[in-house]
């Protein structure tokens, strides 16, 4: 039987407690108690990717409400890597990242999401000075845009100036992104959504 998919504790943390911890509602941290967190207690140690997914879902209406579902998923994923950036392990990861640059900085992604989770498999397929096609076995989200925020913005912290993330297949689960970027002053990601 295969072991269940577990978000660990740090990835709660790193998104609803110091990313979106000031900008939740009360109704946005009632409706999070009533799907399985509840911020005013300790966080358990793991949650379930099922439950993962139903926080994302709240978060994005209570944080972002005039966005559509990709862009608020979008935003949320950025804001995830923003939020990591506050731990611990966070400040150590990102020291590095922005010693590396973009490509190399895309070389350790597979060992950045899988300190989150025990299940994520990330594959570099392709890579160029500018350019890369990353594949993702599970983005944990209901589509490919949370995990695209999170992208751009790893590209953004390790000195890309404009960036783009493409997903350009998805099948509910996996997903495969084209990423694009300069070099540069860094500027705000985009996001291309495939009609």
């Amino acid at each position: 039987m295969p072991a269940e998919k577990l978000i660990f504790a740090q990835s709660v943390e790193a998104l609803f407690v110091r990313a979106l911890g000031p900008h939740l509602t009360r109704e946005g941290r009632q409706a999070l108690k009533a799907a399985g967190l509840d911020l005013s207690e300790p966080l358990r140690p793991h949650y379930t990717v099922e439950q993962w997914r139903g926080f994302l879902r709240v978060a994005a209406k209570d944080v972002f409400p005039g966005l559509p579902p990709h862009d608020a998923l979008f935003e949320l994923g950025a804001r995830y890597l923003q939020g990591f950036r506050q731990t611990s392990v966070g400040r150590a990861s990102m020291a590095l990242v922005t010693q590396l640059g973009p490509r190399r900085t895309l070389e350790r992604v597979p060992y950045n999401v899988r300190a989150g989770n025990n299940f994520n498999e990330v594959r570099v397929e392709e890579s160029t000075q500018d350019s890369a096609t990353l594949w993702m076995k599970d983005v944990t989200a209901d589509n490919p845009y949370f995990a695209a925020g999170f992208l751009a913005e790893t590209l953004r912290s390790a000195g890309a100036g404009q960036v783009k993330v493409e997903p350009i297949a998805f099948d509910g689960t996996a997903a495969t992104f084209r990423l694009t970027w300069t070099r540069g002053v860094a500027r705000a990601p985009v996001a291309v959504r495939r009609a």
